[in-house]
């Protein structure tokens, strides 16, 4: 079975027009798709997301690392940008084009969107560090996109290590999170974790997420 998933990307060509000054603490939002989109390097300056993982088996802030490698525009031989760990298979990857995936099943990845994996052994963690003091506001939509196998993903929703929200998934399916004045300081960090269950094979999601103030 074949199952496409497809995201509102603001326009693509207005994406890419975008400047690195989005990033500044003067911005009014941080919209993941776009702003890896636009990523060059691992950590550009100005940039408030981290791509990590965390392989101590305890769900603490403490034990997230840096992803530690990162490949801009062509990644395993698409055209893509991606965050990875290649021993554990944990990765954040933004794909240029339509990614169409065809083995053990299929799926489609639209392009724009943000596609993650937890590892053999570890979660992987989408991390935003706040760059202003006072409220924001959250909104995301996480999906298990691998319908064919595996027993899906489960996920939460942390400021540092409080969890706002979180949620498990059966495979093929997906869960809308928000969170409204959630109270920041300057370098707060809101994280986005995605675990496997019992089953690491097939856990390939996607991700958005949006942050307001």
């Amino acid at each position: 079975m074949k199952k496409t998933i497809s995201v509102s990307l603001l326009g693509l060509l207005a994406l890419f027009g975008a400047s690195m000054s989005a990033f500044a603490d003067t911005a009014m939002s941080w919209n993941l798709a776009r702003d890896v989109l636009l990523a060059k390097e691992s950590s550009p300056a100005g940039f408030t997301w981290t791509f990590m993982q965390n392989t101590s088996g305890v769900n603490k802030a403490d034990n997230y690392v840096p992803l530690p490698y990162f490949k801009a525009d062509t990644c395993n031989n698409l055209p893509a940008t991606c965050w990875m760990d290649q021993a554990s298979g944990a990765h954040v990857t933004v794909h240029m084009k339509p990614y169409i995936f065809t083995a053990n099943g299929s799926f489609t990845i639209a392009a724009g969107n943000v596609a993650f994996h937890p590892g053999q052994n570890s979660q992987t963690i989408i991390r935003w560090v706040s760059p202003v003091a006072g409220e924001v506001n959250v909104l995301g939509r996480v999906n298990s996109v691998h319908d064919s196998c595996g027993d899906g993903v489960a996920w939460s929703l942390n400021l540092g290590d409080t969890v706002l929200q979180s949620g498990s998934l059966v495979r093929g399916n997906g869960a809308v999170f928000s969170a409204s004045k959630v109270p920041v300081a300057k370098a707060s960090a809101i994280y986005l974790v995605l675990d496997k269950k019992a089953n690491y094979t097939c856990d390939s999601s996607t991700i958005d997420m949006l942050i307001t103030r």
